[in-house]
């Protein structure tokens, strides 16, 4: 933070992240929640007028493979997914096993 900005204060805007699409995926083996970020103009190919999304999911614990499918219309709202090993979950429930709620 710059001089002038420590003398008059400023209001610094939260950081937004605008082209990350955030994903939790529980191994069904451990338990293990992860976090994964999917970037929507990198990470996403397209699929009939929408998009889609492969990724292979690793846990820190019992590092089992997860693999995620997941399809997108063309405004990036979710149609379906598909998670072998896993399942998706909320965030509220990563925030918890994690001990931030």
């Amino acid at each position: 933070m710059g001089f002038w900005q420590k003398l008059f204060g400023s209001k610094e805007k939260p950081y937004v992240d605008e082209t990350g699409i955030y994903f939790y995926a529980r191994c069904d083996h451990c338990g293990t929640i992860v976090r994964v970020r999917a970037n929507r103009q990198s990470n996403l190919s397209r699929n009939n007028g929408g998009f889609v999304w492969h990724k292979t999911i690793v846990d820190n614990r019992c590092f089992r493979r997860m693999q995620a499918v997941v399809h997108f219309d063309g405004r990036y709202a979710i149609t379906s997914t598909e998670l072998s090993g896993g399942v998706f979950v909320t965030e509220e429930e990563y925030k918890a096993q994690r001990g931030e709620a």
